[in-house]
């Protein structure tokens, strides 16, 4: 038994060392000792039917296995001759425990799974498993149907195995960049740990990993993991970082995850990793200085700065490898950010050239005593390395402002002001003046104003704005320099060899120019002007007093070199008063957001100032009165004809010189209807909704109704005469600068005509009736003498295009007495086709004889007796002219 017992572990060992193919391919298979078996057990016989020899074995079934796959496995694994049998044939059972409820029972049965019974009261059944879904044990099995039994160990997977060898030595390899090959590494591990495995196994078929320290760390096991040999991240919440590994003793696990056939396995070792390359070594030499180099441009050459570095402080007679130079070292000095550090913060290790790091700004390296890294990457041969050392940078030569001193007893500097010719500052002179005055020589030698920057303080002595003395920045804008004390300061930005200097002093600027005053005449007068041009000339030549004046000569100035403003008052909508006085330019403008016209006629008060120029200050105001005249105009009225509903030409009325007016125009004379006909056309003001509501309301009151409404309704010359000499509506007009006296001549017009009287109707507007029209214009302005043109308008008859139509026609030239009744004679005007103008120039005459031969006349009314008439319809007047129509027609009983 002591026997059988170990053939069967022989066989098992055996049978483990296989390697099976997939069982979905059907191909799995088990060998056994054949030589052993039949020692052991003589378990076929040649007598069975089957003829089949079976020997016991180890299989793999998997516990999804098909019946079909099931016998294949067995035929493939129990039977020694399968080759001489057909192993489809063969219909196998086996002995296992079944199971109800907690009960068992052991029994043969088939390996699909079965069910058996034992006797007793209850008649239990009991069910057995297939063999495929059976638990990993040893069964016995046959063929039905025989006795013969033999032993079959059954397993999900073949166990796999790895055996090491511990406290080898194996190096890191590396890749031409000098960077670790983590895949060659990996093999030469598998190739000098591993001592076997089964099944056999490459590098590739396994996982090698080491036992990391976290970078941040470990206390015991805790930061501490296995990791691949590049390190990586662990967590995932907070995930923990771990480097690749090193150099050193290592704790290496290898490990296998198994197949189908194979259960996985793993084997740790203890690795002795050795570093692979020669040690690099970075030597300074002692006390190191450099020099910062400059471009043209007055930044540091940083690369003439490594270089220097390089050559001066790294030792490389004393360094390792031979060849190392700028293209294979990194250089960084430990910076400072611009915008400060404390307690470690805002330090970094930077580029010579300084750069961005985490968000802040490091500058370049600055002069002074600087710790500096160098750092050598490594290559595949030698090992990286990277060294501190302090080194000393020196920067160029300081330059400097060597001072005067100021005035005995003086605080600051005094320099006068220079002014250009148009008295503006002149603040390259005055900056240089102010130099010259400051400086008395400079390091390096002979630096000018022009190689210097000169600004003022603009800002307070707490904050300060330093600004160019010509300054447009608006933060200077109650601040502007001029005359005055103020804190100067140069600036030398420096050059390749010396570094920049700035410098500050107090500097009182003066303006030593002579003073100016303005004498003016009283009682001057000179003519309006429509270009304010010429009436600052007049000022210039009849106000100033020249001979008691203080000013540069008179034929070297001009009225540009003055300012001159008049007293007066803005004006609304156009030319309403707005009764806000205060000073304005003789030429209108702008002022405080109101607006004011151009000075004009009358009394007025002006005030006059000289601006200055290189060799006179600006003088005070002066004041004066003048008398304005008002000046002469002259009206044309071009004489023309338009028809009824067209409109003037622009050219119809014209003045010279060409101002603006308000024209006010009156036309007389008779229409085509032989009727009297008055117009009043009024100025465009009147129609401006502004001045239309300071009118309506004082008119209405006097008369009634609204100025508005009385333009549109029209009103008889009495009514006009009434209306023009009301002194509150008088009033009213010369606040809104209308001259009054204007009216009269209006009404000596009117009267002049003839046959005017009271009762005659004024329209407002232009002729719209045909007629033959004398057309007075008179002008109307406050800077102006009324002007008067007397002209001629022919309004015609329009006759192209118009025509008579009748209204309705007769059939056959006749109509039925009772049918005249209703019958509508007339014929209707159009003017081309337009059918809605003025039918009051259309008239009729009917005439003939009725049927007693009565004669019948009438140029009102048609005929409606029996008889035969004829009726003709012709324009009389009017503003339209057709040619007449005439037809004949028969009345019946």
């Amino acid at each position: 038994m002591k026997r059988k017992k170990s053939t069967q572990l022989l066989a098992v060992a055996l049978t483990a060392a296989m390697l099976a193919q997939p069982v979905g391919a059907q191909m799995v298979f088990a060998e056994g000792n054949a030589d052993a078996v039949q020692q052991e057990q003589a378990v076929s016989s040649a007598a069975e039917t089957t003829g089949a020899v079976l020997k016991s074995g180890t299989a793999v079934i998997p516990a999804d296995a098909e019946l079909n796959q099931v016998k294949a496995i067995l035929g493939k694994t129990l039977v020694e001759n399968a080759d001489q049998v057909d192993l489809n044939s063969l219909e196998w059972e086996y002995k296992c425990v079944g199971k109800s409820g907690r009960l068992k029972n052991t029994a043969w049965g088939s390996i699909g799974g079965f069910t058996s019974s034992k006797e007793g009261i209850f008649g239990t059944t009991y069910t057995h498993p297939s063999l495929a879904t059976n638990e990993d044990a040893t069964y016995h099995v046959r063929l039905q149907g025989t006795t013969t039994e033999v032993t079959l160990t059954k397993t999900q997977k073949l166990t796999s195995a790895i055996l090491t060898k511990d406290n080898t030595n194996v190096n890191l390899v590396y890749n031409e960049d000098g960077s670790i090959n983590y895949d060659a590494v990996r093999q030469n591990i598998f190739n000098t740990v591993v001592e076997s495995t089964t099944p056999e196994l490459t590098a590739n078929d396994v996982t090698i990993e080491y036992y990391a320290t976290a970078t941040s760390g470990s206390l015991g096991d805790v930061g501490k993991a296995w990791m691949p040999l590049e390190g990586g991240k662990s967590g995932t919440l907070f995930p923990v970082t771990y480097p690749a590994m090193g150099d050193g003793t290592q704790k290496i696990k290898i490990s296998y995850a198994g197949t189908d056939t194979y259960s996985g396995a793993s084997a740790e070792a203890t690795v002795n990793i050795g570093i692979g390359k020669e040690q690099s070594v970075i030597a300074f030499k002692e006390n190191p200085t450099i020099k910062l180099v400059y471009n043209d441009d007055l930044t540091v050459d940083y690369a003439a700065v490594k270089e220097a570095i390089m050559n001066d402080v790294i030792d490389a007679k004393n360094s390792r490898p031979e060849g190392l130079s700028l293209d294979n070292l990194t250089i960084e000095y430990y910076a400072t950010a611009t915008t400060g550090a404390a307690m470690g913060f805002g330090n970094a290790w930077a580029p010579i050239e300084g750069g961005k790091i985490n968000g802040l700004t490091y500058p370049g390296i600055p002069e002074g005593t600087q710790k500096i890294r160098v750092t050598y990457a490594g290559d595949k041969e030698n090992t990286a390395v990277t060294a501190e050392t302090d080194i000393k940078v020196i920067d160029r030569e300081q330059s400097a402002f060597n001072l005067n001193e100021p005035a005995e007893g003086a605080a600051s500097y005094e320099v006068p002001m220079a002014f250009n010719e148009d008295q503006t500052y002149d603040y390259d002179a005055t900056a240089k003046a102010i130099y010259n005055a400051v400086v008395a020589s400079t390091v390096p030698e002979n630096l000018t104003a022009d190689d210097v920057t000169i600004r003022y303080n603009a800002g307070t002595d707490l904050i300060k704005n330093w600004q160019p003395l010509n300054t447009t920045d608006w933060t200077s804008t109650f601040t502007k320099f001029g005359p005055g004390e103020w804190t100067i300061q140069f600036s030398w930005a420096g050059n390749k060899e010396y570094k920049g200097a700035t410098t500050e002093v107090k500097v009182n600027v003066t303006d030593n120019r002579l003073a100016s005053a303005i004498v003016c005449k009283e009682g001057v007068s000179f003519t309006y002007n429509m270009d304010a041009v010429v009436m600052k000339q007049a000022i210039f030549d009849n106000v100033i007093d020249w001979e008691n004046s203080t000013l540069p000569a008179k034929d070297t100035l001009t009225v540009d070199n003055f300012t001159m403003e008049y007293f007066g008052s803005n004006t609304l909508a156009g030319d309403i008063d707005g009764g806000v006085k205060q000073w304005a330019p003789i030429e209108g403008g702008t002022v405080t957001l109101l607006t004011y016209a151009q000075m004009g006629a009358g009394e007025q008060k002006i005030r006059i100032t000289y601006k200055g120029n290189a060799q006179y200050r600006p003088s005070a105001q002066t004041e004066s009165t003048v008398t304005v005249n008002k000046a002469k105009v002259k009206v044309k009225v071009k004489s023309t004809s338009i028809y009824a509903d067209a409109t003037l030409p622009e050219d119809f009325v014209t003045m010279n010189p060409a101002d603006k007016f308000d024209v006010y125009k009156v036309y007389g004379g008779l229409t085509s209807n032989a009727n009297l006909s008055l117009y009043l056309d009024l100025p465009d003001k009147y129609t401006n909704s502004a001045v239309l509501k300071l009118l309506d309301p004082i008119v209405e009151k006097l008369y009634g109704k609204t100025f508005t409404q009385m333009m549109n309704d029209g009103m008889t010359v009495g009514e006009l005469r009434q209306l023009l000499s009301t002194q509150e509506l008088l009033d009213l007009l010369e606040k809104l600068h209308i001259d009054t006296g204007t009216f009269g001549q209006i009404l000596t017009i009117i009267n002049k005509m003839p046959s005017v009287a009271d009762s005659v109707r004024v329209s407002f507007g232009t002729p719209n009736h045909a007629g033959l029209y004398t057309v007075t214009a008179v002008t109307d302005s406050k800077n102006y003498e009324t002007g008067v043109g007397i002209g001629t308008l022919l309004v015609k008859m329009r006759s192209k295009g118009v025509k008579l139509n009748w209204n309705e026609r007769f059939v056959n030239g006749k109509i039925t007495a009772e049918e005249a009744k209703n019958f509508d004679f007339k014929a209707t005007l159009s003017s081309d086709g337009d059918v809605t103008i003025a039918q009051d120039s259309v008239h009729y005459l009917y005439s003939g004889f009725t049927s007693k031969w009565k004669i019948y006349s009438s140029t009102t009314t048609p005929p409606t007796e029996p008889g035969s008439y004829v009726m003709t319809v012709v324009t009389l007047g009017g503003d339209y002219q057709a040619a007449p129509i005439t037809r004949g027609f028969k009345i019946t009983k």
